[in-house]
């Protein structure tokens, strides 16, 4: 009897302990993979896709209406300025993304009246520069992210108009 309680109690304690592991640490996992694949490697610099096929799987259930951009962000040493595109008479939208998945920032089209958009993030512990007039100042909850900015192609004939808006954006750090 003392032998199955103890085999029981291990099973618990071992059952609690992977939980636990895989509550706190998967979403760290995911944002690691999902920001390796969307900018091989390069950490402060946008990156343009393609137009998604039925063949696409860079962004997780990819529209083919949208084209996609993304910069994994590092603001562990300097702040980062996010200037956004904008497409005129069709959706955008940029989103910041913490190292555990939380989206803790989204601006689109119709919030930015249609105008580009510049965003100041900054990393824990940072303060904004003194010139900030005109731009919105974000802080990161985590020095390490992702930026996600979605164009809406809403007409086909539009299309080389609307990528070509929507490469005018920028993700560099602020010196």
């Amino acid at each position: 009897m003392m032998r199955w309680i103890r085999w029981s109690l291990f099973t618990l304690v071992l059952a609690a302990v992977i939980h636990w592991l895989a509550i706190s640490e998967a979403p760290s996992l995911i944002m690691w993979r999902a920001m390796g694949k969307l900018v091989h490697g390069r950490v402060n610099t946008i990156s343009h896709m393609d137009r998604a096929t039925e063949a696409s799987r860079t962004v997780v259930k990819p529209s083919p209406d949208l084209l996609y951009s993304s910069c994994a962000f590092d603001v562990s040493r300097h702040p980062l300025k996010i200037v956004t595109g904008a497409p005129s008479d069709t959706y955008w939208s940029v989103s910041l993304y913490a190292d555990n998945t939380d989206n803790f920032f989204a601006l689109n089209d119709t919030q930015a009246q249609g105008q580009p958009a510049t965003i100041i993030l900054l990393g824990p512990g940072q303060s904004a520069p003194i010139d900030t007039a005109g731009t919105i100042t974000v802080n990161a909850p985590s020095t390490r992210g992702l930026v996600l900015f979605r164009t809406l192609i809403n007409d086909d004939r539009r299309q080389f108009d609307i990528d070509k808006a929507r490469r005018a954006a920028t993700c560099q750090p602020l010196s």
